[in-house]
């Protein structure tokens, strides 16, 4: 996979400049990236995390609560054992109002709803924003995973991307492999915790 993380943080630079979503709001003070690899965000005070710090199941074994302002994760959610568990305790490590900014993997745009992942064969779970089912061994329908976390967490945005993204081509190569074509086939949501 390219770098995602660069890819949207170019996107969204883009989004902000025209009028839309304000990312910068997002992600002010200190912050983590979980599962960032050699491609983190270049904001000031962002703490890399991946394999190599530590279990990013288990965040809280490495953080103290309300540690950080901001949590990002970029293609990393769907690499956890247990997503729901590991977004949990992701919640736990960012302070009160502050935000998780979230994507992952689409089952329909990226996965082409074949399971294991052609493309990545260490994802654990298949997200979707329309499809209830995939034989994963969790499935996110994401539009019914959310409200679950409303007792932490409020949602502030939850969409599917589709940046760049042939729909001709489909799934027929992984279309993120090249960087300079900007594909997000992706779904991204952002979490203000409570």
């Amino acid at each position: 996979m390219s770098q995602e993380a660069s890819k949207a943080y170019r996107r969204r630079i883009c989004e902000e400049a025209t009028g839309g979503i304000k990312w910068s709001h997002f992600l002010q003070g200190r912050g983590i990236d979980v599962g960032c690899g050699p491609d983190p965000l270049p904001y000031p005070d962002t703490l890399p995390f991946d394999m190599d710090d530590g279990d990013a199941n288990h965040l809280s074994r490495f953080f103290q609560e309300g540690e950080f302002d901001w949590l990002h994760s970029s293609q990393s959610l769907e690499h956890m054992v247990d997503p729901m568990a590991a977004l949990l305790d992701w919640i736990k490590v960012v302070k009160s109002g502050g935000h998780l900014i979230v994507t992952v993997p689409s089952w329909e745009l990226y996965e082409g709803m074949v399971w294991p992942s052609r493309w990545n064969p260490d994802h654990k779970s298949t997200w979707s924003m329309v499809m209830k089912g995939s034989p994963a061994p969790h499935h996110i329908h994401v539009p019914s995973f959310l409200p679950r976390l409303n007792s932490v967490a409020d949602v502030l945005i939850s969409r599917q991307l589709d940046c760049n993204y042939d729909y001709k081509a489909g799934t027929s190569f992984d279309q993120t492999w090249v960087e300079s074509a900007g594909v997000e086939p992706w779904i991204e949501f952002v979490l203000c915790k409570r």
